[in-house]
């Protein structure tokens, strides 16, 4: 079964979701000093959106079932710079221990979280310019 459906690329769609993963990365940022769950936890939301975005800039959109987390970061790893997937791994990572520190009990630690939000800022920065060379 596929993991995505076509949609029209709808360009206020898309930037609605690049303006929520900006919220999420700012707000994943002023968490730090609270809770490193929270800050990690947001931090990972914002790379899901951002990739979301990403996946509908190309007229494609999730199926929602079982994995689709997986299926939206695979295909923003398909249509990234190879170069990007010391990243993609880290999100992956980050996936599992978000899911671990919901699900069960896990410690994020201040690095662990500082580095996810560095990470979400980052890729950020990138999934916005890939979008801007199709969505002005």
């Amino acid at each position: 079964m596929a993991t995505t459906k076509p949609q029209p690329a709808n360009p206020r769609q898309v930037k609605q979701f690049l303006v929520d993963a900006r919220k999420k990365t700012a707000a994943a940022r002023k968490n730090l000093n609270i809770d490193e769950e929270t800050a990690h936890q947001t931090a990972y939301e914002a790379i899901l959106k951002a990739s979301l975005a990403l996946m509908l800039s190309h007229g494609q959109r999730p199926r929602v079932q079982l994995g689709h987390h997986v299926a939206i970061m695979l295909f923003a790893q398909k249509h990234l710079d190879p170069a990007l997937a010391p990243a993609f791994d880290l999100f992956d990572r980050m996936r599992r221990k978000r899911n671990i520190a919901f699900y069960d009990i896990a410690v994020i630690s201040e690095v662990e979280a500082e580095e996810a939000v560095r990470a979400a800022e980052d890729y950020l920065n990138v999934i916005a310019a890939d979008i801007q060379t199709r969505i002005p």
